[in-house]
């Protein structure tokens, strides 16, 4: 289970650009926390780490967490991007929510390259417009940590 982060005001208190930076906030907070939880795993998640096993032979081993053990909301979090109620709900493309039934045409795929450099595109403009450009692809303003799993 992700740890809470608790509000320290009151959210009624805020206008919409404050709760969206709050948001924001908690989200680089998680990502920054998952990260050093995560480092020591990084280098042997690629290559390997040779372990004594329980029947007394090495084997190589490739630590990783699968992605099965995070629930919906908890998978969206990880991912830094929109959950089921978002406009593209689809992790693989951008396929609107309109269209899901859609099955015979072809969309834009949730590419990491493609999605990095709409990252960089929302870099420019102001917080709205960044936050609408990222939006539109149900992105994050948030820089995920890939590890190789």
């Amino acid at each position: 289970m992700i740890p809470k982060i608790n509000d320290p005001g009151d959210p009624a208190d805020r206008n919409s650009p404050c709760t969206l930076e709050y948001v924001n906030f908690k989200r680089r907070v998680y990502h920054k926390v998952m990260g050093v939880i995560f480092e020591p795993m990084e280098n042997p998640s690629r290559s390997g780490m040779t372990l004594r096993c329980g029947d007394s032979i090495q084997q190589v081993l490739y630590p990783g967490i699968p992605i099965e053990c995070l629930d919906g909301k908890e998978a969206c979090s990880a991912c830094a991007c929109h959950a089921a109620l978002a406009n593209h709900p689809y992790p693989q493309c951008l396929v609107h929510h309109n269209q899901l039934d859609l099955i015979d045409r072809q969309f834009i795929p949730h590419m990491t390259e493609t999605m990095q450099q709409v990252y960089y595109n929302s870099q420019e403009p102001t917080k709205t417009v960044a936050e609408d450009i990222l939006k539109a692809h149900s992105l994050h303003a948030t820089k995920v940590r890939l590890f190789i799993m």
